[in-house]
């Protein structure tokens, strides 16, 4: 990868990250949650090159660990969880609690296949004492799903 584009994606995904971290830091844990997200990759650049998208899913990651420790905050029930779609300016890392708009809660996870997972960077990436991996096939093509082991 030429430096000068290294260098312009390095900047990018911190910015990313940034977002993410402005964006926990503004929620309130006492809030309920009605499929609140965040995006990882506002742009679509983890498209561009295989390298950017195992940076946006290492990124993807990262929020889902954020998420996690956010739960630790939140005294009520609470889930959270990953998308992980077809084209990166989908993906998203989810929290879901009772709500007052009556939203569905627990998320059911319906037509999610759990345990298979063909996607490698996932497979390398996610701890398996902590996550499960799952499989759909929506309207955004083949979407993994990763979420905490109940």
């Amino acid at each position: 990868m030429d430096r000068r584009y290294k260098k312009r994606m390095d900047r990018y995904w911190e910015k990313m990250r940034g977002y993410a971290v402005s964006s926990f830091s503004n929620l309130d844990p006492a809030g309920w949650f009605d499929y609140w997200h965040c995006h990882i990759d506002f742009q679509g650049k983890g498209d561009s090159r295989p390298e950017n998208r195992q940076a946006s899913i290492s990124l993807g990651y990262d929020i889902l660990n954020m998420a996690e420790e956010f739960k630790s905050k939140v005294s009520g029930p609470i889930q959270s969880w990953w998308f992980i779609h077809e084209q990166s300016y989908d993906d998203a890392v989810y929290l879901h609690s009772p709500n007052e708009n009556s939203s569905p809660f627990p998320f059911d996870f319906k037509g999610v296949v759990w345990g298979k997972n063909d996607n490698e960077v996932l497979s390398r990436l996610v701890d398996p004492n902590r996550f499960n991996i799952g499989t759909m096939v929506n309207e955004h093509g083949t979407t993994y799903v990763v979420a905490p082991n109940s």
